[in-house]
């Protein structure tokens, strides 16, 4: 299940690209400008492809719950969620897990082909890790469980009743052009490429709609804010439809799932907050820009640096 992103030149944005600069302005440089290390070190340029496919236990433990999730979602809207059909995608996503991990574990690292390779941190840091495979699985399949059990199911159940046009995400095959946020229409990032999918969203009418989004891990102290990935969210929504970012009279509720715990919270979306998230990332390219030659987005050549 290894992808190739999709092929841009012009700079992007995201939440974990404008904190990791903000973090650490080499290991920026090293993740998302490893074409420019052809000419420099092309052994480092690729120890960093490599370690930018590296997934640690906690990584692997979401991402297998967000396909496994996937896969019962579209059980349910073809209305197919049967007991025997939830143990096909439960027992596929654990065979998928064991032969990964042994995959991992038996690679040669310094012969891998690193453009169509990943694997686990702790096999590359030679870590013996086999005792947490089974936990590892388990895991995964205790997150589908409590998804279940959480109070949306009935509720998307009675949307899909109703018949509401219903979009679940496809993590295993992202469609890139889908994922695109129109941006045509703001000057200051219409070069720049910014890319958003929530987990699951519906459609009740022209003007309502519904964001849902989940995690796999536990949910913070401090969940009184709307989350700058759901203001995203909200963002590519309104975009698509009005292709502007004024809200009017249109209505969009969103909401974050804490999987382990079932807990939600949830906001109704109001204009500042899809005007905070646009300054914002209008803030966070113009920094960006600042480490471009010419500060061209397009173009989206990185400054020189010393490694």
């Amino acid at each position: 299940f290894q992808h190739r992103h999709h092929k841009t030149n012009k700079l992007s944005w995201s939440n974990t690209r404008i904190s990791l600069l903000e973090f650490c302005e080499k290991k920026y440089f090293l993740n998302y400008y490893t074409f420019a290390l052809k000419k420099i070190d092309q052994k480092l340029r690729e120890t960093g492809i490599i370690n930018k496919k590296l997934k640690t236990l906690e990584m692997w433990i979401g991402e297998k719950s967000h396909y496994l999730i996937s896969d019962y979602l579209n059980l349910l809207k073809d209305k197919e969620d049967t007991d025997e059909n939830i143990n096909k995608i439960k027992e596929g996503i654990a065979e998928e897990m064991r032969y990964e991990f042994e995959n991992s574990k038996n690679k040669n690292y310094e012969e891998a082909n690193f453009w169509e390779w990943w694997g686990l941190c702790e096999h590359y840091y030679w870590e013996n890790v086999d005792d947490q495979l089974e936990e590892t699985i388990n895991k995964v399949l205790t997150n589908l469980d409590n998804f279940i059990n959480s109070p949306w199911i009935e509720k998307i159940k009675n949307f899909v009743d109703l018949k509401y046009p219903i979009y679940v995400e496809n993590p295993k095959n992202p469609d890139f052009e889908s994922m695109k946020v129109y941006t045509r229409n703001i000057p200051e990032l219409r070069d720049v490429s910014i890319m958003a999918w929530p987990d699951f969203w519906i459609r009740f009418s022209d003007s309502k709609f519904l964001i849902l989004d989940w995690k796999s891990w536990k949910e913070p102290e401090h969940t009184l804010w709307i989350p700058e990935q759901l203001k995203v969210y909200a963002l590519k929504l309104l975009l698509k439809r009005n292709k502007t970012p004024e809200l009017g009279n249109i209505e969009i509720e969103a909401h974050e799932l804490y999987v382990p715990s079932t807990n939600t919270y949830g906001w109704k979306i109001q204009q500042e907050d899809i005007d905070d998230i646009l300054n914002l990332i209008i803030q966070d390219v113009n920094f960006q820009k600042t480490f471009l030659v010419d500060q061209d987005t397009f173009k989206n050549q990185p400054l020189s640096i010393e490694i």
